[in-house]
């Protein structure tokens, strides 16, 4: 069971830092950076939070790295993923809610 945990904390681990740097690209070259400063910021806060309070999902699974930080970092990015997947939904919703008033 814990594989299977420790696969998938990897792939969305994998998949988020996929995605924040297509961010990054799309900011630099279509200027975009009101997407860019919201994931950097949820980046930023989700990593401060994990690092304040020493959550680790790969210690907690027994993978350890050379430096000990990476995995509370990791755990982070990992984490700041859900705030993006809400903003999502709620954009959304948003539009739907437009749509069905026009």
């Amino acid at each position: 069971m814990s594989t299977i945990v420790l696969v998938l904390i990897i792939a969305i681990t994998v998949e988020a830092l996929i995605e924040y740097a297509k961010t990054v690209a799309k900011t630099v070259l279509e200027k975009q950076y009101k997407v860019g400063i919201t994931q950097g910021v949820a980046i930023i806060v989700s990593v401060l939070l994990c690092f304040a309070v020493g959550v680790d999902f790969y210690a907690a699974l027994g993978v350890t790295f050379a430096a000990p930080w990476i995995g509370i970092l990791l755990t982070g990015i990992f984490a700041s993923r859900g705030a993006n997947f809400v903003s999502d939904l709620f954009k959304k919703l948003q539009s739907l809610s437009t749509s069905a008033a026009q």
